[in-house]
């Protein structure tokens, strides 16, 4: 099972994380799924149960937080890494698509832009 963006809208929105720039894409970290929303507020990591629901620690960092965010291109997608002052972050694997999720292309391809070096 797989969250609708517009439940993972509505969770960023409950949770004050969410603004009109937000890019969201799912990622994997060791066997575990995330959604990483992206926004002028920064980079919020909300971890998925094995059942599609959003349960766990989040990982918020705010823009004065962050002190590197990359994209590296792989073999099976891409590697992204950001780097965040006083806590500990995996790095993920971002496929180019998501089965069941219309908006992980469009996204992603927003946020290679964003963070090209």
């Amino acid at each position: 099972m797989i969250l609708k963006r517009e439940e993972i809208i509505e969770f960023l929105k409950e949770n004050e994380l969410y603004d009109d720039t937000a890019k969201v894409i799912w990622a994997t970290a060791s066997k575990d799924y995330f959604v990483i929303a992206f926004t002028e507020k920064g980079i919020a990591s909300l971890p998925i149960t094995p059942m599609g629901k959003l349960s766990g620690d989040i990982i918020m960092a705010d823009t004065e937080a962050l002190s590197n965010v990359c994209f590296k291109k792989g073999l099976f997608g891409y590697s992204l890494k950001f780097d965040v002052v006083d806590a500990d972050v995996p790095k993920f694997l971002v496929h180019k698509n998501m089965i069941g999720y219309k908006g992980q292309k469009e996204d992603l391809e927003a946020l290679l832009e964003r963070y090209k070096k």
